[in-house]
């Protein structure tokens, strides 16, 4: 697991010294699906993880991705949008974006992977007449009719070849949560850059591979994820395209917040770049083997009390349940989850089912765990309104 790689980073070429992290020889090729059968689910297609980090800059990369097994349809789910913790951090982005304009400017704002518009229905709402012009770019979106009018949103992955689709007076162009779902990273960078003009502030959120790392959070590497980026990998990326970048943390340090401009021809030769955390990494390729056995500990154990329900049905846990519940003897015995469009439904490969909580409750669930520890209080709170004062309660990465 230990062993360097020859594989070249994708993002600054370095070849010397690349660690392997992970390797995962069938996990589902999507990730925020839900299936409507066990057999749809167990079928569900697959691809494998290689997942590599580069020595150089950071940056985190799945070497045996392979785009043609990934299809973001109607069918893809990835709405977290019932957490309040969620809501107020999409709040907190969205004015982010309305400060970066003086307020006696008109906004006219572009979304890169805007999914169903719904954070661009939430900017024109919070902006209060500031927003303009709405324009957007995804092929999963299915026309949803809550936009505001005018939105203006294009069913097509974003390339060079979309660049006149933008307004000339477009003066913020936003990317959420799409550049970790790209494994050609150049091209994808280079059509950003060309996107881009001195009068335009270009803005992205992704997640942070160090906090990965330095929380041991195994579960967040998936197959949709075939590039995640660190402070360092993500300036290096944007620099070698002639943009400049600010890199903050947000999401209780999950996500990179990047805010980034053309760059002034004086810095394109030297640029600033964050450090990298070669620490975090070591610690994680020899100690989440241990962590994972005590995981596998706990489930056994608790599986004796009764029922084992993991409380989150997106990403982070069918990582969870595809690396434990893959045996016959699956310790895990359900996913709780808000999103409506869920429940009912099975997890890809294992089949695990996804219920509402109040179905959890019925069939006297035992042991929750919490699959993403910023959920926490509002989950706690949760369960405690349903009358489930006896069930233990365990957060991963807490």
């Amino acid at each position: 697991m230990t062993k360097a790689s020859i594989s070249s980073c994708p993002v600054c070429e370095n070849a010397l010294g690349n660690l392997t992290l992970e390797r995962r020889p069938q996990v589902p090729s999507l990730q925020n699906v839900a299936l409507e059968t066990p057999d749809a689910a167990r079928t569900f297609p697959t691809g494998a993880l290689h997942i590599l980090r580069c020595a150089a800059c950071g940056f985190v990369w799945n070497d045996e991705f392979d785009p043609s097994h990934i299809s973001y349809d109607a069918g893809y789910n990835n709405d977290v949008t019932a957490s309040p913790y969620y809501l107020a951090h999409l709040d907190a982005m969205a004015d982010r974006i309305l400060a970066s304009v003086p307020e006696d400017q008109p906004i006219h704002y572009v979304e890169i992977g805007c999914g169903e518009g719904d954070f661009m229905a939430l900017l024109h709402a919070r902006g209060k007449g500031r927003v303009a012009s709405l324009t957007g770019f995804d092929p999963s979106f299915t026309g949803d009719d809550n936009l505001p009018d005018g939105a203006v949103v294009h069913r097509v992955m974003f390339t060079p070849d979309q660049i006149d689709k933008i307004p000339a007076e477009a003066n913020v162009i936003c990317s959420r949560h799409t550049i970790e779902h790209i494994n050609d990273v150049q091209a994808f960078a280079e059509a950003l850059a060309a996107s881009m003009t001195p009068e335009r502030s270009l803005f992205l959120e992704t997640p942070d591979a160090d906090w990965i790392l330095r929380n041991l959070a195994f579960q967040d590497f998936f197959y949709e994820h075939c590039s995640i980026y660190t402070p360092r990998s993500v300036a290096t990326l944007l620099a070698r395209h002639g943009l400049a970048c600010e890199v903050v943390p947000a999401y209780d340090d999950q996500y990179m917040w990047i805010s980034a401009r053309m760059m002034p021809s004086q810095e394109a030769s030297d640029p600033t770049l964050p450090t990298i955390d070669d620490a975090a990494a070591k610690r994680y390729v020899s100690e989440t083997n241990q962590i994972r056995s005590q995981w596998q500990g706990y489930l056994e154990t608790r599986r004796k009390v009764g029922p084992i329900a993991l409380w989150g049905a997106a990403s982070k846990g069918v990582t969870f349940s595809l690396l434990f519940n893959s045996t016959e003897d699956a310790p895990i015995d359900f996913a709780i989850d808000l999103n409506t469009a869920k429940q009912g439904c099975f997890m890809p490969i294992t089949a695990t089912p996804i219920l509402p909580p109040e179905a959890a409750r019925d069939q006297g669930v035992r042991t929750i765990i919490i699959m993403n520890p910023n959920y926490e209080a509002e989950i706690r709170q949760h369960i405690s309104d349903l009358g489930c004062g006896d069930v233990e309660i365990t957060v991963l990465n807490h």
